[in-house]
């Protein structure tokens, strides 16, 4: 009885860090990371952020078919959260997000930071929504590719751009059972009443 107990007991330990491993191996390709600088430059020059769905999740013979959001949490330097947003595109879709318009126009502090960081994470909608409050490890959808110019000062009032891919990084189930992004997200709507929304609207 003891031995089949013991077993019974290996058996689903076993099963557990299966499981475990299934549901990492589900949320892998989901979050990517970029960063914009020298946002304040006296010319005036702007940053684009370029996001693709590859059409993975479905084809785009309907308005919903093969639908992933892309859901953006912009940061300042010093880690507050200044925007964040969730913007839907269909398979085969092109995303064009200017980063001083779209993505720091309308910072919670009423002042954009000259450089920071820029966390997209992609999910399936619910119900045809995107809400960047609302991710987690259960609707996370894996695919969307992304890119991002940058502005390189070599010189003082010298300014050239770069275009480099979003690099991918790890984002532990802790991270999003604990719902890091998403409630800071929620919390910078609820402190901005308006403020610190970033917009989806083609440039």
């Amino acid at each position: 009885m003891l031995k089949k107990t013991l077993l019974a007991v290996i058996l689903i330990a076993a099963m557990s860090v299966a499981l475990s491993s299934v549901a990492m191996a589900q949320i892998s390709d989901i979050y990517q990371l970029a960063y914009f600088a020298n946002r304040n430059n006296a010319s005036g020059f702007d940053q684009v952020v370029n996001i693709v769905n590859p059409g993975a999740q479905g084809s785009p013979m309907s308005s919903s078919e093969g639908l992933v959001c892309a859901n953006i949490y912009v940061f300042a330097p010093d880690q507050q959260m200044i925007a964040c947003c969730a913007c839907p595109i269909t398979a085969d879709g092109l995303l064009s997000l200017s980063v001083n318009k779209n993505l720091t126009g309308n910072p919670l502090t009423g002042v954009a930071p000259n450089a920071g960081a820029i966390a997209l994470v992609s999910s399936a909608p619910e119900e045809s929504l995107c809400d960047p409050t609302a991710i987690s490890i259960d609707n996370v959808e894996p695919d969307l590719r992304a890119w991002s110019t940058h502005l390189v000062q070599t010189t003082p009032g010298t300014l050239f751009t770069i275009e480099t891919g979003f690099l991918k990084a790890p984002l532990g189930q802790d991270e999003l059972s604990s719902s890091f992004l998403p409630s800071t997200c929620r919390f910078t709507e609820y402190l901005g009443s308006g403020k610190g929304v970033c917009s989806c609207g083609l440039i």
